[in-house]
């Protein structure tokens, strides 16, 4: 019986369903114009820390890209599992990443790229400042978490992106 269910097109058409509620909060403005707001913020932000690092744009494009897909999976599939809504996870793990490329690689010296990166990190505290207020302990928590594994995953594509270029180097001699 749970595989028929699962082979008719009720399971596609809940999951459809529910990530629609998921990507909308249940039409919950405010929710979409700070989630959306702050996604957009952490993609700028993201920019400017991690461009500086990349040698061409479309291998840029490319990390960028497959990181939001990634991210949007994991954020899609844990809403799903734990029956909640939102795209915080997204913007949380993104300003994570950001944080610790923005604070371990040399100096921006763009003003306009310090106060876009200001910008995002004094939104961000602001957003989970108001999500602690409005829905408590355990959204603060998940955002830690969302923020703390980009920071971690920042970290490990650090490491590796380091032994590449030693590879690469040890190549050339």
């Amino acid at each position: 019986a749970v595989v028929s269910s699962l082979g008719s097109g009720k399971t596609a058409k809940y999951c459809s369903s529910q990530t629609k509620d998921i990507l909308t909060y249940n039409g919950n403005e405010l929710d979409i114009q700070i989630n959306y707001g702050m996604l957009l913020l952490s993609i700028l932000c993201w920019c400017f820390t991690v461009l500086r690092v990349f040698n061409t744009i479309p291998d840029f494009c490319w990390f960028t890209f497959s990181c939001l897909y990634i991210l949007f999976g994991v954020q899609i599939g844990i809403c799903l599992f734990v029956k909640c809504i939102g795209i915080s996870g997204v913007w949380c793990a993104m300003v994570g990443f950001a944080y610790r490329m923005w604070v371990h690689t040399p100096a921006d010296p763009v003003l306009a790229n310090k106060l876009i990166v200001f910008a995002t990190f004094g939104s961000y505290l602001w957003a989970n400042f108001h999500y602690f207020r409005a829905e408590g302990n355990f959204t603060t928590i998940c955002h830690i978490i969302a923020t703390w594994m980009g920071y971690e995953a920042n970290n490990i594509w650090v490491k590796s992106h380091q032994q590449r270029e030693e590879k690469q180097r040890g190549k050339v001699k």
